[in-house]
C-alpha cells in the first residue's frame, strides 16, 4: 500500500459507527492471530508461529497507519503508542517464543476494546 492509497483510505474510513466496526474486526484478527500464534508455540510448530506473528505485526503497521496524529488530536498518538506497545510484545514472543507475552497481547487487545466501545457509547449518548 502506497502512501497515496494510505491517504485515500484514511480519509474515507473513519467517518461514524463504521470506524468501530472496522477497528473491532481488526482487534479481533489481532486476537486470532495471537491464539494461533500461542497453538503453534505449544504444538513446535515455529514457521506457523512466525506467519501469524508477522499477519498481527502487518496488522498492527496498517492501524498505525491511518491513525490520525496531526497536531491537536488525542487518540492518534494514544493508539500510535499502544500499537507500538503491541508490537514490542509480538516481538518479544518471536524471539522467545514466549506464550506469556501472547497472553498480555490479547489482554491489551480485550481492554482497548472495551474501552474504546465504552467510550463510544457515552460519547453516542451525550
Amino acid at each position: 500500500m502506497n502512501i497515496e492509497m494510505l491517504t485515500g483510505y484514511k480519509s474515507t474510513m473513519f467517518d461514524g459507527d463504521a470506524d468501530l466496526a472496522v477497528l473491532g474486526n481488526a482487534w479481533r484478527a489481532l486476537r486470532l492471530y495471537s491464539r494461533k500464534a500461542r497453538t503453534a508455540i505449544q504444538a513446535g510448530n515455529i514457521t506457523e508461529k512466525a506467519a501469524m506473528i508477522h499477519r498481527a505485526d502487518r496488522l498492527l503497521v496498517l492501524l498505525t497507519g491511518i491513525l490520525d496524529t496531526s497536531q491537536g488530536t488525542r487518540l492518534g498518538p494514544k493508539l500510535m503508542s499502544i500499537y507500538a506497545a503491541l508490537q514490542r510484545s509480538l516481538l518479544q514472543a518471536n524471539l522467545s517464543n514466549d506464550v506469556e507475552s501472547l497472553l498480555d497481547f490479547e489482554e491489551a487487545i480485550d481492554a482497548l476494546a472495551r474501552d474504546m466501545l465504552r467510550s463510544a457509547k457515552i460519547s453516542t449518548a451525550a
